[in-house]
């Protein structure tokens, strides 16, 4: 090729092919999904999977926390937040986001409600 000859215009990847894509396959339409996710929620579906336990993860960001603090915790501190105290706060799975929720007390045990599913 010289310097004279314009390049041949590379072909166009599909979607699904497209290099540095984390995209496995193409998206499905909304009806496929939602049948999909049907699948997923059908615990005879899944029975192999349903009794598999899990770690779910509720964390609270608490800015500028260092070690000194940690070694400074006594009995009735008060850590401040971050979060927004009227925000929902996010439930996570192995890295992935399940659901959001808010705080509750339970007899005397700190729980989570869970106000929407992803």
């Amino acid at each position: 090729m010289t310097a004279d000859t314009p390049a041949a215009p590379s072909p166009t990847p599909h979607p699904a092919q497209s290099i540095g894509s984390a995209l496995l396959h193409t998206p499905a339409s909304e009806k496929d999904q939602s049948e999909q996710n049907r699948s997923w929620a059908d615990p005879s579906q899944n029975a192999a999977l349903a009794g598999l336990p899990l770690q779910l993860n509720v964390s609270v960001p608490i800015p500028n926390f260092r070690i000194r603090h940690l070694l400074a915790l006594e009995k009735g501190a008060v850590l401040e937040t971050a979060w927004p105290y009227a925000e929902d706060v996010p439930i996570w799975c192995g890295g992935a986001q399940l659901t959001w929720t808010e705080f509750e007390v339970v007899d005397d045990v700190l729980a989570v409600r869970v106000t929407r599913v992803l």
